[in-house]
């Protein structure tokens, strides 16, 4: 099994806990446990069940056993796509792991419809979120729900953007000079003053 982004990320372990319905394609024998609502020790064709999706990936799932069926947030986002409405769309209160969740369904969808619609969700968004990110962060971002991605997306954009009215105010930090630059500066200001007194006349010179 893959883990991204590294084996230890607690957000792709919650997203990989989630469950997918899938669609049982053929009668499968001594599997009933599967399945909470079965009646014998055999899983029957046609049953639907809900499988986590770590469970999916390791079954090689979308054969002849199991089809995965496309969950119903990704459908209702479907419509908003076509018509160019997502910015509207809460998708934190869809799922907070709404671009993850889709990036791992993808191989599985034989229509390839989920790949498409968190590909547009994300280009219609992207410039909403540049745009919010210039405003009061916590007030945009609550009242419009990100999903995980997004809300970090939002906090890098806010916090750049702090950043860039800093610099144009000059109140960030200012640019110093290196310690070697300053050395070589007082050095070179030393040598021209050796150079200056060994040029004056022999009557002006100071002698001890």
């Amino acid at each position: 099994m893959n883990f991204f982004p590294n084996y230890y990320s607690i957000e792709d372990i919650f997203v990989t806990q989630e469950k997918v319905e899938c669609k049982v394609n053929t009668k499968l024998q001594r599997m009933g446990f599967l399945d909470a609502g079965a009646e014998g020790d055999d899983l029957e064709a046609g049953r639907s069940i809900n499988l986590p999706l770590w469970y999916i990936k390791e079954l090689k799932v979308n054969n002849a056993y199991f089809t995965v069926s496309v969950p119903d947030i990704y459908k209702n986002v479907h419509k908003a796509v076509c018509e160019a409405e997502t910015t509207h769309i809460e998708l934190g209160r869809l799922h907070p792991y709404f671009y993850e969740f889709g990036r791992y369904l993808t191989p599985y969808d034989r229509n390839h419809v989920i790949g498409r619609i968190i590909f547009e969700t994300m280009r219609q968004r992207v410039r909403h979120l540049l745009d919010i990110s210039k405003n009061d962060g916590q007030m945009a971002k609550s009242e419009l729900r990100l999903d995980n991605i997004e809300a970090k997306l939002h906090e890098a954009g806010v916090r750049t953007n702090t950043q860039y009215i800093n610099w144009l105010q000059m109140t960030g930090n200012k640019i110093l000079i290196s310690e070697l630059v300053e050395e070589h500066q007082k050095k070179r200001k030393r040598d021209r003053s050796d150079d200056e007194s060994d040029s004056l006349p022999s009557s002006k010179r100071v002698t001890l």
